[in-house]
């Protein structure tokens, strides 16, 4: 029998910081009353998302990914992914579909103007298993864009990742 520990053992996510990008000049969404607690392979989140014009699509994202030691010391650039065209990509998969909702009312494509609020909503994180991430303390800053490359909403992110809570 093989046993495999990193597929059985919980992960606790600690969100040190998540919140709009500090450089962004008139942005179409934002983000607002943020509040995240780690739980074991999920976190939960409350927060508001105020859209103050249409974002239609194509939508593109970009993230960067850093990687640092818990002590968030020796951070280095471990990934960027850029994605065309999200719209499409979470239409056809129910996963990515999940996250969108979680907020009330759910987000779509095109994304309306209004408010949309998330209220202790469950995020599983198994997407984040795809990259070696045990007790590492992660930065990342996800882009969105829409067809002129024009950043329409910049959301930043840290999390500490342990095995133990």
């Amino acid at each position: 029998m093989l046993v495999f520990p990193s597929a059985t053992m919980a992960k606790y996510y600690n969100v040190v910081t998540y919140d709009n990008c500090k450089h962004m000049d008139n942005p179409a969404a934002t983000l607002s009353n943020v509040k995240v607690a780690g739980k074991p392979n999920a976190i939960e989140l409350s927060a508001t998302l105020d859209v103050t014009r249409e974002i239609e699509p194509p939508v593109h994202m970009q993230l960067s990914v850093k990687r640092c030691n818990l002590q968030k010391e020796g951070c280095e650039t471990y990934e960027h992914i850029s994605m065309e065209d999200i719209c499409s990509k979470i239409e056809s998969n129910p996963i990515l579909h999940k996250y969108m909702d979680v907020f009330n009312p759910p987000l779509s494509c095109p994304l309306k103007k209004g408010r949309y609020v998330a209220e202790k909503s469950e995020l599983k994180l198994h997407m984040l298993e795809m990259f070696p991430i045990e007790n590492a303390f992660w930065q990342m800053e996800f882009r969105f864009m829409n067809k002129h490359n024009q950043t329409m909403q910049c959301d930043f992110v840290e999390i500490a990742v342990t095995d133990k809570e």
